[in-house]
Protein backbone atom coordinates (compact mmCIF):
# COMPACT_ATOMS: atom_id res chain seq x y z
CA UNK A 1 0.00 0.00 0.00
CA UNK A 2 1.39 3.63 -0.82
CA UNK A 3 0.45 6.43 1.01
CA UNK A 4 -2.27 8.41 -0.67
CA UNK A 5 -0.71 12.06 -0.31
CA UNK A 6 1.04 13.11 -3.15
CA UNK A 7 2.75 15.70 -0.65
CA UNK A 8 4.00 14.33 2.47
CA UNK A 9 2.49 16.57 5.13
CA UNK A 10 4.50 17.62 8.29
CA UNK A 11 2.92 14.88 10.55
CA UNK A 12 2.65 12.46 7.82
CA UNK A 13 7.10 12.97 7.39
CA UNK A 14 6.99 12.77 11.45
CA UNK A 15 5.19 8.84 11.18
CA UNK A 16 7.62 7.99 8.61
CA UNK A 17 10.88 9.30 10.47
CA UNK A 18 8.88 7.69 13.95
CA UNK A 19 8.87 4.25 11.88
CA UNK A 20 12.11 4.31 10.85
CA UNK A 21 13.75 4.65 14.25
CA UNK A 22 11.97 2.87 16.04
CA UNK A 23 12.28 -0.20 13.05
CA UNK A 24 16.14 0.44 13.22
CA UNK A 25 16.14 0.24 16.99
CA UNK A 26 13.91 -3.05 16.82
CA UNK A 27 15.53 -4.93 14.16
CA UNK A 28 19.14 -4.19 15.72
CA UNK A 29 18.15 -5.55 18.65
CA UNK A 30 15.69 -8.61 17.47
CA UNK A 31 17.13 -9.09 13.74
CA UNK A 32 15.28 -8.31 10.62
CA UNK A 33 13.05 -11.47 10.73
CA UNK A 34 12.49 -11.54 14.08
CA UNK A 35 10.47 -8.41 14.15
CA UNK A 36 7.09 -7.55 12.25
CA UNK A 37 5.51 -4.34 10.93
CA UNK A 38 2.61 -4.87 13.14
CA UNK A 39 5.26 -4.67 16.23
CA UNK A 40 6.92 -1.62 14.91
CA UNK A 41 3.88 0.31 14.12
CA UNK A 42 2.71 -0.61 18.10
CA UNK A 43 6.07 0.22 19.81
CA UNK A 44 6.19 3.47 17.24
CA UNK A 45 2.37 4.85 19.21
CA UNK A 46 0.61 4.35 16.16
CA UNK A 47 -3.24 3.51 16.68
CA UNK A 48 -3.29 1.75 13.31
CA UNK A 49 -1.12 -1.39 13.38
CA UNK A 50 -0.94 -1.12 9.34
CA UNK A 51 0.56 2.03 9.77
CA UNK A 52 4.32 0.59 8.55
CA UNK A 53 2.37 -1.12 5.60
CA UNK A 54 0.77 2.40 4.60
CA UNK A 55 4.02 4.07 4.78
CA UNK A 56 6.27 1.86 3.37
CA UNK A 57 4.20 -0.89 1.68
CA UNK A 58 6.22 -3.82 3.34
CA UNK A 59 9.14 -4.89 5.36
CA UNK A 60 11.47 -4.22 2.05
CA UNK A 61 10.13 -0.84 1.34
CA UNK A 62 10.85 0.10 5.83
CA UNK A 63 14.57 -1.89 4.91
CA UNK A 64 14.85 0.86 2.12
CA UNK A 65 13.49 3.73 4.01
CA UNK A 66 16.76 3.10 6.36
CA UNK A 67 19.39 2.61 4.09
CA UNK A 68 18.30 5.29 2.10
CA UNK A 69 18.17 7.67 5.23
CA UNK A 70 22.05 6.45 6.03
CA UNK A 71 23.40 5.18 3.08
CA UNK A 72 23.75 8.43 1.12
CA UNK A 73 25.84 10.09 3.42
CA UNK A 74 28.44 7.63 3.89
CA UNK A 75 28.69 7.17 0.11
CA UNK A 76 29.27 10.72 0.07
CA UNK A 77 31.72 10.98 2.33
CA UNK A 78 33.56 8.01 0.62
CA UNK A 79 33.39 9.78 -3.19
CA UNK A 80 35.20 12.60 -1.67
CA UNK A 81 38.20 10.77 0.08
CA UNK A 82 38.34 9.00 -3.17
CA UNK A 83 38.26 12.40 -5.06
CA UNK A 84 40.60 13.77 -2.79
CA UNK A 85 43.20 10.53 -3.24
CA UNK A 86 42.76 10.70 -6.98
CA UNK A 87 43.82 14.73 -7.36
CA UNK A 88 47.81 13.27 -7.60
CA UNK A 89 49.33 11.34 -10.67
CA UNK A 90 49.98 8.44 -9.09
CA UNK A 91 47.05 5.47 -8.12
CA UNK A 92 46.34 5.54 -4.16
CA UNK A 93 47.61 3.07 -2.09
CA UNK A 94 45.99 -0.27 -0.61
CA UNK A 95 45.77 1.87 3.01
CA UNK A 96 44.32 4.53 1.76
CA UNK A 97 41.64 3.00 -0.24
CA UNK A 98 40.98 0.94 2.72
CA UNK A 99 40.55 3.76 4.96
CA UNK A 100 37.72 4.99 2.77
CA UNK A 101 35.50 2.20 2.56
CA UNK A 102 35.83 1.52 6.43
CA UNK A 103 35.86 5.04 8.08
CA UNK A 104 32.65 6.58 6.23
CA UNK A 105 31.19 3.40 8.32
CA UNK A 106 32.85 3.51 11.38
CA UNK A 107 31.71 7.37 12.10
CA UNK A 108 28.26 5.73 12.42
CA UNK A 109 29.17 4.13 15.15
CA UNK A 110 28.69 7.58 16.95
CA UNK A 111 25.46 8.53 15.36
CA UNK A 112 22.89 8.95 17.32
CA UNK A 113 20.56 9.29 15.04
CA UNK A 114 20.45 5.74 14.38
CA UNK A 115 24.09 5.25 13.51
CA UNK A 116 24.75 1.74 15.34
CA UNK A 117 21.69 0.39 14.78
CA UNK A 118 22.29 0.77 11.15
CA UNK A 119 25.56 -0.52 11.53
CA UNK A 120 23.84 -4.00 13.01
CA UNK A 121 21.39 -3.90 10.10
CA UNK A 122 24.14 -3.52 7.71
CA UNK A 123 25.72 -6.58 9.27
CA UNK A 124 22.71 -8.84 9.05
CA UNK A 125 22.52 -7.65 5.14
CA UNK A 126 26.22 -8.03 4.22
CA UNK A 127 25.25 -11.08 2.20
CA UNK A 128 23.30 -9.67 -0.11
CA UNK A 129 25.50 -6.21 -0.26
CA UNK A 130 28.36 -8.22 -1.40
CA UNK A 131 26.46 -10.79 -3.93
CA UNK A 132 24.38 -7.15 -5.45
CA UNK A 133 28.66 -5.74 -5.62
CA UNK A 134 29.17 -9.02 -7.77
CA UNK A 135 26.26 -8.64 -9.96
CA UNK A 136 24.71 -11.23 -8.46
CA UNK A 137 20.42 -10.25 -8.30
CA UNK A 138 20.15 -11.53 -4.47
CA UNK A 139 18.06 -8.67 -3.23
CA UNK A 140 15.38 -6.61 -4.32
CA UNK A 141 16.87 -3.36 -2.63
CA UNK A 142 18.92 -0.62 -4.34
CA UNK A 143 22.35 -0.24 -2.43
CA UNK A 144 24.75 2.60 -3.65
CA UNK A 145 26.42 2.28 -6.38
CA UNK A 146 30.07 2.31 -6.02
CA UNK A 147 31.73 1.34 -9.32
CA UNK A 148 34.18 3.87 -8.76
CA UNK A 149 35.45 2.85 -5.72
CA UNK A 150 35.60 -0.70 -6.38
CA UNK A 151 37.66 -0.06 -9.95
CA UNK A 152 39.85 1.79 -8.05
CA UNK A 153 40.26 -0.79 -5.21
CA UNK A 154 40.72 -3.55 -7.54
CA UNK A 155 43.16 -1.14 -9.41
CA UNK A 156 45.35 -1.79 -6.16
CA UNK A 157 48.49 -3.35 -6.82
CA UNK A 158 48.17 -5.71 -3.93
CA UNK A 159 44.49 -6.91 -5.29
CA UNK A 160 45.61 -6.81 -9.23
CA UNK A 161 48.30 -9.02 -8.50
CA UNK A 162 45.38 -11.86 -6.98
CA UNK A 163 43.97 -14.70 -9.27
CA UNK A 164 40.50 -12.95 -10.06
CA UNK A 165 38.40 -15.36 -8.08
CA UNK A 166 40.74 -15.21 -5.29
CA UNK A 167 40.57 -11.20 -5.39
CA UNK A 168 36.85 -11.57 -5.30
CA UNK A 169 36.26 -13.56 -2.41
CA UNK A 170 38.77 -11.78 -0.52
CA UNK A 171 36.95 -8.20 -1.34
CA UNK A 172 33.94 -10.07 -0.17
CA UNK A 173 35.51 -11.33 2.98
CA UNK A 174 36.89 -7.73 4.21
CA UNK A 175 32.94 -6.16 3.43
CA UNK A 176 31.88 -9.10 6.13
CA UNK A 177 34.96 -8.22 8.44
CA UNK A 178 33.63 -4.70 8.69
CA UNK A 179 30.21 -4.71 9.19
CA UNK A 180 30.39 -7.89 11.57
CA UNK A 181 33.24 -6.27 12.84
CA UNK A 182 31.79 -2.66 13.44
CA UNK A 183 28.53 -4.90 14.96
CA UNK A 184 30.36 -6.50 17.70
CA UNK A 185 32.31 -3.48 18.55
CA UNK A 186 29.30 -1.62 19.04
CA UNK A 187 27.84 -3.91 20.98
CA UNK A 188 30.88 -4.29 23.24
CA UNK A 189 30.54 -0.40 23.65
CA UNK A 190 26.90 -0.27 24.57
CA UNK A 191 27.85 -2.89 26.97
CA UNK A 192 30.38 -0.89 28.50
CA UNK A 193 27.96 1.97 28.51
CA UNK A 194 29.59 3.42 26.13
CA UNK A 195 32.87 5.15 28.39
CA UNK A 196 36.03 5.78 26.79
CA UNK A 197 33.36 5.15 23.51
CA UNK A 198 35.75 7.71 21.19
CA UNK A 199 39.04 6.10 22.57
CA UNK A 200 38.23 2.73 21.74
CA UNK A 201 36.53 2.88 18.57
CA UNK A 202 39.32 5.16 17.09
CA UNK A 203 42.03 1.83 18.31
CA UNK A 204 39.39 -0.41 16.59
CA UNK A 205 39.07 0.95 13.52
CA UNK A 206 42.91 1.33 13.12
CA UNK A 207 42.88 -2.68 14.24
CA UNK A 208 39.96 -3.21 11.67
CA UNK A 209 41.95 -1.16 9.43
CA UNK A 210 45.34 -3.19 9.59
CA UNK A 211 43.53 -6.47 9.45
CA UNK A 212 41.66 -5.68 6.24
CA UNK A 213 45.06 -4.48 4.82
CA UNK A 214 46.14 -7.93 5.65
CA UNK A 215 43.73 -9.81 4.47
CA UNK A 216 43.74 -7.78 1.15
CA UNK A 217 47.21 -8.00 0.80
CA UNK A 218 48.44 -11.65 1.97
CA UNK A 219 50.21 -14.17 -0.37
CA UNK A 220 48.26 -16.77 -1.85
CA UNK A 221 48.94 -19.83 0.26
CA UNK A 222 49.72 -23.42 -1.74
CA UNK A 223 46.18 -24.80 -0.85
CA UNK A 224 44.69 -21.86 -2.19
CA UNK A 225 46.37 -22.06 -5.48
CA UNK A 226 45.69 -25.87 -5.54
CA UNK A 227 42.29 -25.89 -5.03
CA UNK A 228 42.45 -22.94 -7.39
CA UNK A 229 43.80 -25.33 -10.42
CA UNK A 230 41.40 -27.77 -9.70
CA UNK A 231 38.21 -25.84 -10.50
Amino acid sequence: MVPFDAVPTRRSLATRARLIRVAERLFAERSIEGVSLNEISKAAGQRNSNACQYHFGNKQGLLQAILDKHVPGIAAERAALLERLTTSRRAPGLRRLVQAFVRPVAAKLHDADGGSEFIRINAQLIALHTLSVQGVPASPLRLARADRFSRALRRAPHIRRLPEAIARERLMLAAVLVFHGLDDHSRMLDAAGRRGAAGHSALFVANLEDAVVALLSAPVGAAARALRRRK
